[in-house]
């Protein structure tokens, strides 16, 4: 990833606002997160959106727009280190596809 990249996803996840992503739980009893993941650029990636507005704006007419959660900034780099990659406004004019382990520093389970 370039430096300028990886800027933008550390400044994305050391922010306090939302980020917004495709979350589901099994049931809603459940602490259990989960991540919808799509092969994007031959990596399973997990999409992440900048902002709610963003995420409508891509999601809608897929069929995920019930999933688009806002979330903080810690607890969804928790979740991402489950995953390799992970992919910011990928419907976009920019998008970055990025490893997960560069948000590993602000991953904190229950945010901050």
């Amino acid at each position: 990833m370039e430096k300028s990249q990886e800027a933008i996803v550390t400044r994305f996840f050391s922010g306090k606002d939302h980020v917004y992503s495709l979350l589901w739980w099994s049931d809603q009893k459940s602490k259990v997160i989960n991540a919808r993941s799509f092969i994007i650029n031959g990596h399973d990636s997990i999409p992440v959106f900048s902002s709610e507005a963003e995420g409508r704006r891509q999601v809608t007419g897929n069929g995920y727009e019930k999933d688009l959660v806002g979330i903080e900034p810690p607890l969804l780099a928790a979740i991402l280190q489950k995953m390799d990659y992970a992919i910011l406004n990928p419907g976009g004019s920019n998008p970055i596809q990025f490893k997960t382990c560069v948000v590993k520093p602000y991953a904190k389970v229950g945010g901050t």
